[in-house]
C-alpha cells in the first residue's frame, strides 16, 4: 500500500508539472471610427502543420484562438465592403500573440459601418484610449517574447502599463512573462498580482483567469485555483488545457467525479499532455471503478510508450490486476 501511495504521488506530480502555459492568438477587430466589428469571421491556418480553424468576433469585436499548437500561422479576415486583412503570426517561441485589426473600406466604396453611437454598437473605450506610445511598447514586448527575451518583454509591458495604466492586455502578458521566469514563491505572487489586475480592468480576458489559476496552483493554493480555472473554461469551453488543469485541481480537492468529468472532456478535446489519462485513471480508482481506471492507464501507456512514468503506471495496472485476482 505504501508503495502504491508513493507511485500515485509521483504520477500526480508528473501530471501537475508536465502541462505548459496555454497558447493563444487573440485581438480585436474594429471599424475606422473605433466601433467594434461584431460577428466578423476570422480564419486561422498553418502551412507548417495540418491545422485550420475559424471563429467570429464577439460584441466587443474580440476574437481568441486558445490552446493552439506553437507554430506559424496565417490569419485572414474577409468582410463585405472592406479590404481583406491577412497577417502572418509566429507563436512558435512565445506561444501567444495579440493582434488588433482596423478594417479599411475598399477603394471607391462606402460600406455600411457600425456607428459608435448606433443602437447595439459597442465601443470599448478602454481599448480605444490606448496611446500609440503604449501600443508600441506592448508590440515590442510581444516581439521580445517571440525571441524568448523574457526580461526584455517584461520591461516593455511594464513601460506600456506606465504609459497607459488601464492596459489590461499588457498586465496579462506581463504575468505570462513573470510566470515563465518564476524561480521562487515570491515570483508567483507577482504573477498573481498582474493577472488579478488584468482581470480587474477587463473581465472578459479568458487567459488572465487561466494564468491566475496556474500561478495559484503552482504556489500550492489549490482551493484558490479552482475559481479562475472554472471561469476560464466558462469563457473558453473548448480549451483542453483548461479542462485538464481543472481536472487536476478537482482531484487535489477530493472532488473525484468532477475530476473525471473534466479529464474526459480534455481528452475529447484532444489534450496533448498524456498525463490527463493518469489523472482520469486515479479519479476513477478513487470512485472504485478499477476496470475503467485500468483502461485509462493502458491508454496512457499507448500514447506515451517512452514516458519516464511508464514503469510506475505499469505497476498501477499490475496492482489492479492483483486486487482483482485476490477478490476472485
Amino acid at each position: 500500500m505504501r508503495k502504491q501511495v508513493a507511485v500515485f504521488m509521483m504520477v500526480v506530480a508528473f501530471a501537475a508539472t508536465a502541462s505548459a502555459t496555454g497558447t493563444y492568438i487573440s485581438g480585436r477587430v474594429s471599424y475606422p471610427n473605433g466601433a467594434a466589428a461584431e460577428f466578423v469571421r476570422v480564419q486561422l491556418w498553418s502551412d507548417m502543420i495540418a491545422f485550420r480553424t475559424e471563429t467570429n468576433t464577439d460584441k466587443q469585436g474580440k476574437y481568441t484562438f486558445a490552446g493552439i499548437p506553437n507554430s506559424t500561422y496565417h490569419l485572414l479576415i474577409e468582410h463585405v465592403g472592406y479590404q481583406d486583412v491577412q497577417r502572418n503570426i509566429d507563436i512558435s517561441m512565445s506561444g501567444m500573440a495579440y493582434e488588433d485589426i482596423v478594417l479599411k473600406p475598399k477603394p471607391g466604396t462606402n460600406p455600411p459601418e457600425t456607428s459608435a453611437s448606433a443602437p447595439g454598437a459597442v465601443l470599448n473605450a478602454r481599448v480605444a484610449a490606448i496611446t500609440p506610445e503604449a501600443k508600441k511598447e506592448f508590440d515590442a514586448g510581444q516581439q521580445a517574447m517571440g525571441t524568448n527575451d523574457l526580461p526584455g518583454s517584461a520591461q516593455h509591458f511594464q513601460k506600456a502599463i506606465a504609459l497607459y495604466p488601464n492596459y489590461a492586455e499588457a498586465y496579462q502578458l506581463l504575468g505570462v512573462a513573470q510566470l515563465q521566469m518564476a524561480q521562487k514563491p515570491e515570483d508567483l505572487k507577482a504573477v498573481e498580482a498582474s493577472e488579478m489586475k488584468a482581470i480587474d480592468l477587463e473581465k472578459d480576458l479568458p487567459n488572465g483567469y487561466y494564468i491566475l489559476g496556474i500561478a495559484r496552483a503552482s504556489m500550492g493554493n489549490t482551493p484558490a485555483a479552482e475559481e479562475p480555472f472554472t471561469t476560464f473554461i466558462s469563457k473558453d469551453p473548448n480549451n483542453p488545457d483548461g479542462h485538464f488543469e481543472l481536472a487536476k485541481t478537482e482531484f487535489a480537492l477530493n472532488k473525484f467525479p468532477e475530476a473525471e468529468m473534466h479529464a474526459r472532456k480534455a481528452i475529447e478535446l484532444k489534450e496533448k499532455n498524456p498525463g490527463v489519462h493518469v489523472i482520469l485513471g486515479y479519479a476513477l480508482l478513487r470512485q472504485k471503478k478499477p476496470d475503467d481506471a485500468k483502461r485509462a492507464f493502458q491508454e496512457y501507456l499507448k500514447v506515451a510508450p517512452d514516458s519516464p512514468m511508464k514503469a510506475d503506471v505499469q505497476n498501477a495496472v499490475a496492482a489492479i490486476d492483483q486486487h482483482e485476482k485476490v477478490a476472485k
